[in-house]
């Protein structure tokens, strides 16, 4: 099948690069605009569209996929598919009429419908994540869905590696779903079950409240790691912090020597941060750098 893929984040580069090469590689590819980023806010291109310059694929980046215009620039490469991968915004009536469309969701729904399903689920501490493709609807991730798949993420993972993890399941399941559908032989499946919603993080999801538990703040850091970041203050500084682990009774030891914490339970072990206008370093630099910092928030 001709694909139009729909993408923006790392989840979606990867998913977009397992298309490219197999029956159902991508025509073109639609990504949001450049974003200033940098001291200089120089205007800097999606990492996916380099990869899709790279394979030769087209690049469109409207500002929304549904404006007329768009649209009639995405129907210019005759695709038979719509196929949306964290792409960051919402196709409206215009373009699902049009072709159908599917939605590359990583989560196993209705669990963990919205814009942050990995982050949400490691945030609660989950470790059986997974995949669906779906049929794109009105609803946001409640359409019929047409496969997924299980994928364990180990409890230490960050959601850089719980991304990672979860591609070549999406990439699977993709492909099995794109296959079924010029086949003729696709079965939708409607979802079943008590649904839960994985909001866009905030700033204040980033707030380490440091009267929760230790194991509850270490999810909370690596749900957000390593491109968010969970917030907090240290000697007087916003500090990030990229990695840590959580640690029952008395810390082992010597303090000057750790980067350790107290929470509501037990104790936390900074081991990577970023304190404003610095660089990201390991708590051993930290601790060089700054003198004997072990202090609470």
């Amino acid at each position: 099948m001709r694909v139009a893929f729909a993408g923006t984040a790392p989840f979606a580069e990867r998913v977009f690069a397992g298309l490219l090469g197999s029956r159902h590689a991508p025509v073109v590819l639609v990504t949001n605009p450049d974003r200033p980023r940098g001291r200089h806010g120089t205007p800097q291109p999606p990492a996916i569209k380099l990869v899709a310059e790279a394979a030769g694929v087209p690049v469109m980046q409207p500002a929304r996929v549904d404006e007329p215009a768009a649209v009639d620039a995405l129907l210019g490469f005759a695709p038979d598919v719509f196929v949306a991968c964290a792409y960051g915004q919402i196709v409206g009536p215009p373009l699902r009429e049009a072709l159908p469309c599917l939605v590359v969701h990583p989560s196993l729904l209705p669990r963990w419908r919205g814009a942050a399903p990995v982050e949400r689920a490691l945030m609660a501490g989950e470790t059986e994540l997974g995949v669906a493709v779906l049929r794109m609807t009105a609803a946001v991730d409640e359409g019929p869905v047409a496969d997924e798949r299980r994928v364990t993420v180990p409890r230490e993972a960050d959601a850089g590696r719980a991304y990672e993890l979860l591609a070549p399941a999406a990439i699977a399941s993709l492909l099995v779903t794109l296959d079924a559908m010029e086949d003729g032989t696709v079965e939708w499946r409607e979802q079943r079950g008590p649904a839960t919603y994985a909001p866009k993080i905030t700033s204040e999801d980033r707030v380490i409240d440091w009267r929760r538990p230790a194991l509850e703040i270490v999810d909370q850091v690596r749900a957000l790691s390593p491109l968010i970041g969970a917030v907090t203050e240290l000697l007087g500084k916003r500090t990030t912090i990229w990695h840590a682990r959580a640690g029952a009774g008395l810390p082992p030891g010597a303090p000057q020597d750790r980067l350790v914490m107290a929470a509501g339970q037990g104790w936390l072990e900074v081991l990577e941060l970023q304190q404003e206008g610095r660089r990201r370093m390991s708590a051993a630099d930290f601790l060089r750098g700054a003198g004997r910092a072990l202090a609470g928030p």
